[in-house]
């Protein structure tokens, strides 16, 4: 029996959430770890499977953290990767879709908000 390939199981983790459409956000959302107090953090995108935040604090990768989104129960997460203060997560339990769309017409990004109040 061969050893367990854990880079090769990152890579397939990370296709399948591709799987899932990626909406862009603009979300103030805290953050938690286990044992650490909670920050507020950007959410700057989000699908099924997980979001991107920009995050002042450190995290490392692997690290389980509860993404509280205003209106939300917490949401157990992995940090999947990070550089410097972006972040990718992933959600332990998918979202189904319903609340996935309810989130992107909640909080769209800024971007997209302000080109709508300017119209």
């Amino acid at each position: 029996m061969g050893t367990l390939d854990t880079d090769h199981s990152t890579r397939d983790n990370h296709h399948n959430a591709r799987q899932y459409a990626r909406g862009n956000v603009t979300i103030i959302a805290d953050i938690r770890a286990r044992g650490r107090a909670r920050n507020k953090n950007r959410v700057v995108d989000l699908s099924q499977t997980g979001f991107r935040m920009h995050c002042l604090d450190d995290y490392p990768v692997d690290s389980v953290v509860f993404l509280t989104i205003p209106g939300f129960a917490p949401l157990e997460s992995r940090i999947a990767w990070r550089t410097e203060w972006t972040y990718g997560c992933e959600f332990v339990q998918p979202l189904y879709a319903a609340i996935y769309e309810h989130i992107l017409n909640t909080y769209p990004a800024y971007e997209l908000r302000t080109a709508h109040n300017n119209h």
